[in-house]
């Protein structure tokens, strides 16, 4: 789990967690097929640094998506997973505060980044192309949350 991306020089800068809704704009981030089943996605995002530098290196998104079986916090069949893996950047900016520290995944593939405005040291926060903040519905939102250092 989340091993491959990681070497000797590099060590965890935050492992995040959380659930969203399946809407069209995640979709072609998770290389999810726009007819798959889809009712949420539980998310565990690891960002790996450079001991050294401090400076980010590479990420892990390990994500299940499916169907929500009744009654729990599970996906029917056990849902789909995905697992996907690439360099990311810290820059600034969102739509509403040209301060704010963003954490870009893919800043070299335009069509496969995806930004999280950081809300804390502790909460991370999916944004939109535009940079605003991406809306959930009553079950699951875009917030995702710093759990641990380790997987």
């Amino acid at each position: 789990m989340f091993i491959n991306g990681y070497s000797q020089t590099s060590s965890i800068f935050g492992f995040f967690v959380g659930s969203s809704p399946c809407g069209n704009v995640i979709r072609p981030l998770l290389n999810m097929p726009l007819t798959a089943e889809c009712e949420f996605t539980k998310w565990k995002i690891m960002l790996h640094q450079d001991s050294a530098t401090r400076a980010p290196t590479t990420f892990n998104i390990s994500c299940v998506y499916g169907i929500g079986q009744p009654n729990t916090s599970g996906f029917v069949g056990g849902g789909t997973k995905v697992e996907i893996a690439g360099k990311w950047a810290i820059v600034k900016g969102s739509k509403t505060d040209s301060e704010a520290v963003v954490y870009q995944l893919n800043p070299d593939q335009p069509e496969k980044s995806v930004s999280f405005v950081k809300l804390e040291d502790n909460v991370i926060h999916l944004l939109y192309s535009d940079k605003s903040l991406m809306i959930g519905n009553s079950g699951q939102s875009y917030t995702f949350n710093k759990i641990k250092n380790r997987p």
